[in-house]
């Protein structure tokens, strides 16, 4: 759109204001008549105008606009002026009717708030708000929230005491207008539902799949064509939405819903405490920019730059990071034990403090934190791969958690590892990664 054009529609949209307060003067009068008789475009839109006038007309009644044509057009106007100046007076019958129904409109109601948060979360309220500083205690109308980068949690709650859980880069839609709606956009969640009136259960979409809950704990992991649901207590009916088949998954068991498996809920296998990233794949098997091999160089994965809000200063600052899901689809849940290991090889351009982290989460699904640990740029070489070997009893919880420490695990053991991430912070420095992997305690000669 050009200046000129947005010139015109702003001081359209004023003296339109000014006309219906009948606060027009003779020069503004005479400035609405050459807008009118100079921009075609304006005409077009009175013409809409018309249309949206007749199609209200039998359901309001239409105020005394006399006075109005009188301002618009003072004197006698020549006659090809009158089409214009009639459309411009349906102009203002267009702006009275939804001026009305603005402000009958309701406000829009809360129906959960922000019960704990950490890491770089945006939330889009329902009237398309959007907004990157949510704080414990917030009242939410509905929406989106999105975790931007692997490091965010965020927990909410609805007003029946239902609560749901999202971790690392997850987009989750939700509403309550009677019946609680969530849709998984990617990424993942669990949650811990309050008994649902039997015509009304919460509803859970995603690509691939409908789930539906009447009151139990559950967790949701979505991709783009496989969505997988895993029931800790209670019962859930899940629907594929390719053919309509649907089950009831008991607790302690999964489904696959995608068109490769078949519907049939299974038993939750036994996990196990070794698991290698499979980069190589493609780029569905982490959170990066995948390059493939090619002239001798392995598969990789090269980190991606999120924006976020630093409480250092007001500057926008930006995490630079990879990472890939370990527990997923109908694999065994990863554990990790005391005495594994992680194992990360890579490469950099240039030397720098690398955050190597954990998402781990409870048996039930639940969210319960991020562990971390700092290796200094010294162990790094310019250009040079680097294969370092971490002891996750040096991870620590990360310090934005410390506010919720209480609720979540004091150490990293005995916990399902959602995913394997790291990142550099503030500057971009090319890193990228080949190969993650969980090292069982006996192969770490431990």
């Amino acid at each position: 759109m050009s200046e000129n054009k947005q010139d015109w529609r702003k001081e359209l949209d004023v003296l339109l204001a000014r006309l219906i307060d009948e606060e027009l003067n003779p020069t503004e009068t005479a400035r609405l008549n050459e807008i009118l008789r100079d921009e075609p475009e304006a005409c077009e839109e009175y013409h809409a105008y018309l249309d949206v006038h007749e199609a209200l007309g039998e359901q309001l009644s239409a105020p005394d606009f006399t006075a109005l044509d009188k301002i618009i057009a003072p004197e006698p106007q020549p006659s090809y002026l009158r089409p214009v100046l009639a459309m411009a007076a349906l102009v203002v019958i267009g702006f009275f009717i939804n001026f009305l129904m603005t402000q009958s409109a309701q406000k829009p109601v809360a129906i959960a708030k922000v019960k704990a948060l950490s890491g770089s979360l945006v939330y889009t309220g329902d009237r398309g708000l959007v907004r990157n500083a949510l704080k414990e205690g917030d009242s939410l109308e509905g929406g989106t929230i999105e975790g931007m980068t692997p490091d965010a949690w965020f927990e909410l709650e609805f007003d029946d005491g239902s609560t749901v859980m999202i971790s690392g880069n997850s987009m989750l839609t939700f509403s309550d207008d009677g019946q609680k709606k969530l849709r998984l956009q990617e990424g993942g969640f669990s949650a811990n539902v309050k008994p649902q009136p039997k015509d009304r259960p919460m509803l859970v979409q995603t690509r691939t799949a409908i789930f539906e809950v009447l009151g139990t704990r559950f967790s949701v992991d979505a991709e783009q064509t496989t969505a997988t649901l895993t029931v800790s207590e209670g019962s859930v009916r899940a629907t594929r939405l390719s053919d309509n088949l649907s089950v009831d998954v008991p607790a302690k068991h999964r489904v696959v819903a995608s068109q490769d498996h078949e519907l049939t809920p299974k038993r939750l296998p036994d996990s196990v405490s070794i698991w290698e990233s499979r980069i190589e794949r493609g780029s569905k098997e982490g959170n990066g920019e995948w390059v493939p091999a090619q002239e001798g160089k392995t598969a990789h994965l090269r980190a991606i730059p999120y924006t976020i809000s630093a409480n250092i200063d007001k500057q926008q600052r930006t995490i630079y990071t990879i990472s890939t899901r370990v527990s997923q689809k109908d694999s065994p849940p990863v554990i990790l034990k005391p005495g594994s290991r992680i194992r990360v090889r890579g490469k950099m351009n240039t030397p720098h403090a690398i955050w190597f982290g954990v998402t781990l989460r409870r048996p039930n699904g639940d969210f319960a934190g991020h562990f971390q640990i700092i290796v200094p740029a010294e162990r790094f070489q310019p250009g040079e791969p680097f294969d370092v070997t971490l002891n996750p009893e040096e991870y620590h919880l990360d310090p934005s958690l410390k506010k919720w420490a209480a609720g979540l695990a004091k150490n990293p053991f005995d916990l399902k590892v959602g995913s394997v991430w790291c990142h550099s912070l503030w500057d971009s420095v090319g890193l990228q990664v080949s190969k993650m992997e969980i090292l069982a305690p006996e192969e770490s000669g431990n």
